[in-house]
């Protein structure tokens, strides 16, 4: 199985990045093939131009060639982050047809990633994506400071990560299952 994780921060090392690190950690340890696509050097941008249409297409290939996708965004004012919103707009309807798809966000509180989890979930399906039961939504509480100055997830944000892997692995397993009537 191959799952594309789509990292929707501006910043390369964001919490939001710490925490696509997590889940792209679980799912490798379940043996997918993970490709992470981080937005923050990406330079996708909504105006037309060669630069924006090869970009644009590349990520439609991305997206095409994995069974599973994982969104991961910031909380900006109580919305998901313009990067992604961009990379998301550049997808065409049916992108997420038979793809097994899981929501991460990262926010200032407890319970404010929840809301931008609940936002991704409605684009996801637009894009025809079957979502997972599990999001996983953290905050700064959800990580501790390391010995060298860098930062872990707690137990619980791990061990969500790695129910949203079984999830997305059962997930995508069904979806390539033929159905005869």
């Amino acid at each position: 199985m191959r799952a594309l994780l789509i990292t929707g921060s501006p910043n390369p090392l964001s919490a939001t990045a710490a925490l696509a690190s997590v889940a792209a950690d679980a799912l490798r340890a379940a043996g997918v093939e993970i490709e992470i696509l981080d937005l923050a050097g990406y330079g996708l941008t909504p105006l037309p131009g060669p630069d924006t249409a090869a970009k644009a297409t590349a990520l439609r290939d991305h997206v095409a060639s994995a069974d599973a996708v994982v969104l991961a965004s910031p909380v900006y004012h109580a919305g998901y982050s313009a990067v992604l919103k961009t990379a998301l707009d550049h997808l065409p309807d049916g992108s997420f047809d038979d793809k097994a798809v899981a929501v991460l966000a990262h926010g200032s509180g407890p319970r404010s990633g929840n809301v931008v989890c609940e936002q991704l979930r409605t684009v996801a399906k637009a894009l025809g994506g079957w979502l997972i039961p599990t999001q996983v939504a953290s905050c700064p509480d959800d990580f501790v400071t390391t010995a060298t100055g860098g930062i872990a997830p707690a137990d619980e944000i791990a061990r969500r990560c790695e129910q949203l892997t079984v999830e997305l692995i059962r997930c995508a397993h069904m979806l390539r299952q033929t159905v005869t009537l």
